[in-house]
């Protein structure tokens, strides 16, 4: 009898439930999208306007790895968007900048020529894992962005070796942006070849460019890299990029650019992938680089943000970026989502400052931190680049960490009335 009713009881429990599930699980579905559709809406970032203060006559923006191809790729085709979508939240910091400059990890190869597609899989290096490249029109993306400057020499570039090289330079030379660290040859400057029987200049990997800060106060930037695999490096007569294996170039060049700019800025790839420090050999380069006359160094590679340094030698003071990590990748890990953009600032009284924006990659997007995790991301991210500087050096001012280069003892700028 007592079974009869149990059951009973249980078939008339089931049966009023299941008309309530459907309901039940509307309900249910509204309340687990409430924190999705919560943390988007807190999180969202408007583009900002009017990035660049009054009192800044001239302003380098720079930035650490981007890469324009593989996923980032796909993200922007799910969307149904080009691939300049990544910039979309920066463009006013770079646009507002003087001068822009990053590291691009990758070649651009136009896939869409049969020709060119069928021929990859014979050029791709086969002393290698991983293979990067950006279709045509990449290259595009990073000008409207408003980058006037980027160095090409990485790991990656020449990953399909003279295909690479070819097609890269096919696409991006004519740009109005400097290609740095990459080129038809690793010669004085003055190399040529015989075409047509004609002699026409050819792209030098160790090119040094120059831009006036002011009328009697210049700048030079190249750039070179510190990890490569055979087959990579520009010689003579043989191109590619500027690599180790052209260090006594390099010193030459970094010479030759302190003797005809105030400021030398070199792009350094080098270091260890992943690890939040740097190693010896980034030690004794960035020592090497400063002796002989870098004042800013550039450092990327290792997919993550490294401590800021200063390093002081016997001729000159420099200020050493070891990683600006990530600007536009697809890597999962939370480290390499943690971004920034460094600012240096040439002011009107004569001071320079280095500053850095907080940044979180987001499908594939670098933008300013903001919403209720903005303080926790600010930081992880400031306590990774000031961890190696003396106190007395930097401070947190409008969500910014800004390091005073006067204090350091970095640069000498006289100002607008210089």
């Amino acid at each position: 009898m007592k079974e009869t009713k149990l059951k009973t009881f249980m078939q008339a429990w089931v049966k009023k439930h299941r008309e309530k599930t459907v309901s039940h699980s509307i309900i249910l579905a509204i309340i687990l999208s409430i924190p999705f559709f919560a943390h988007k809406q807190i999180d969202n970032v408007p583009v900002p306007e009017d990035t660049r203060p009054d009192n800044v006559d001239y302003r380098v923006s720079m930035v650490g790895d981007m890469m324009l191809g593989r996923h980032v790729q796909d993200a922007a085709l799910r969307e149904g968007e080009p691939v300049d979508r990544v910039f979309s939240y920066v463009t006013p910091y770079l646009q507002e900048s003087d001068h822009a400059t990053g590291n691009f990890e990758n070649p651009v190869i136009d896939t869409s020529d049969e020709e060119v597609e069928s021929q990859m899989e014979d050029y791709e290096l086969h002393n290698k894992d991983i293979h990067l490249y950006a279709e045509a029109g990449a290259e595009e993306a990073l000008v409207d962005a408003g980058f006037d400057s980027v160095t090409l020499a990485n790991n990656h570039t020449m990953d399909y070796g003279d295909l690479s090289l070819t097609e890269t330079l096919n696409h991006m030379e004519s740009l109005d942006m400097d290609l740095l660290g990459i080129g038809d040859v690793l010669d004085s400057g003055e190399a040529q070849v015989e075409t047509d029987s004609e002699e026409e200049e050819v792209k030098d990997a160790g090119e040094i460019s120059y831009f006036d800060i002011s009328d009697d106060y210049s700048a030079a930037i190249l750039g070179f890299t510190d990890v490569f695999v055979q087959g990579y490096s520009a010689g003579d007569y043989v191109g590619g990029v500027l690599t180790g294996d052209g260090l006594d170039v390099l010193q030459n060049r970094i010479r030759e650019a302190s003797e005809e700019a105030d400021v030398v800025i070199v792009h350094a790839h080098w270091g260890d992938e992943y690890q939040v420090g740097s190693n010896e050999e980034q030690e004794n380069l960035a020592w090497l680089l400063t002796d002989i006359g870098a004042d800013i160094i550039i450092g990327h590679h290792s997919h993550v943000l490294e401590p800021v340094t200063v390093v002081e030698t016997q001729n000159n003071t420099s200020l050493v970026m070891n990683s600006l990590g990530n600007f536009v990748f697809d890597q999962g890990w939370s480290r390499t989502k943690e971004s920034t953009l460094a600012q240096l600032d040439f002011l009107e009284d004569g001071s320079t400052d280095l500053s850095f924006i907080p940044m979180q990659i987001t499908d594939t997007k670098p933008r300013e931190t903001k919403g209720i995790l903005k303080p926790y991301r600010d930081y992880r991210i400031f306590r990774t680049l000031r961890k190696e500087l003396d106190p007395d050096l930097w401070k947190v001012e409008d969500s910014r960490l800004v390091i005073d280069l006067q204090e350091a003892g970095v640069l000498d700028y006289g100002g607008s009335d210089s």
